[in-house]
């Protein structure tokens, strides 16, 4: 239970750095004024970002709960439980790699409908990412070391979980400085 506490305070705490980091991105982006009343609209980029970070946090989270509910020895003793895992944070990966064809796609298209603001967001994205993932990586090793501070032995399937872990911040924080980056009118 103290390692789930761990990692909540470790996913407030790289939220925290992903928000910060877009709040300098939209210190970056040129001003746009509007009349009283009217209201940015969502760009396609926000759109697909929005349903990705949707999608990719759904998809991690049911496998974090898998984890967190079946607990990380029998997750990984259990190849019917750690296969449907790692199902999911496969799916999730694919969700954002057809994020990323849709927007190489929009890029190309040359309607307008991916601007310089859209090409300076998707530049600054990850601005957040490194810090968001230092954070999860510096909780997962306190909270190992204190839970197996007796034996000074951590059970190696852990690495496994801090890989999963750093490969899903990375998506998850690079979609969420997508959205982030936006202005609110």
């Amino acid at each position: 239970m103290a390692l789930i506490l761990w990692l909540v305070a470790a996913i407030l705490l790289a939220g925290i750095i992903v928000f910060v980091s877009s709040l300098a991105t939209r210190r970056r982006l040129p001003p746009i004024e509007f009349a009283d009343g009217e209201a940015l609209p969502r760009t396609a980029l926000q759109k697909r970002a929005a349903w990705a970070l949707s999608g990719v946090a759904l998809l991690t989270a049911a496998a974090g709960g898998c984890v967190a509910f079946f607990g990380p020895q029998v997750w990984w003793n259990d190849d019917t439980v750690r296969l449907s895992v790692t199902f999911l944070l496969l799916a999730g990966l694919l969700v954002y790699l057809a994020f990323t064809i849709s927007v190489r796609s929009l890029e190309q298209r040359g309607d307008g409908s991916f601007d310089e603001r859209d090409a300076l967001i998707m530049s600054r994205s990850c601005a957040g990412v490194g810090g968001a993932m230092m954070v999860i990586i510096a909780v997962w090793m306190v909270a190992l070391v204190e839970m197996h501070i007796e034996t000074r032995l951590i059970p190696s399937y852990f690495l496994y979980l801090i890989f999963w872990s750093c490969v899903m911040t990375n998506v998850i924080a690079s979609l969420a400085g997508i959205l982030l980056s936006y202005r609110r009118a």
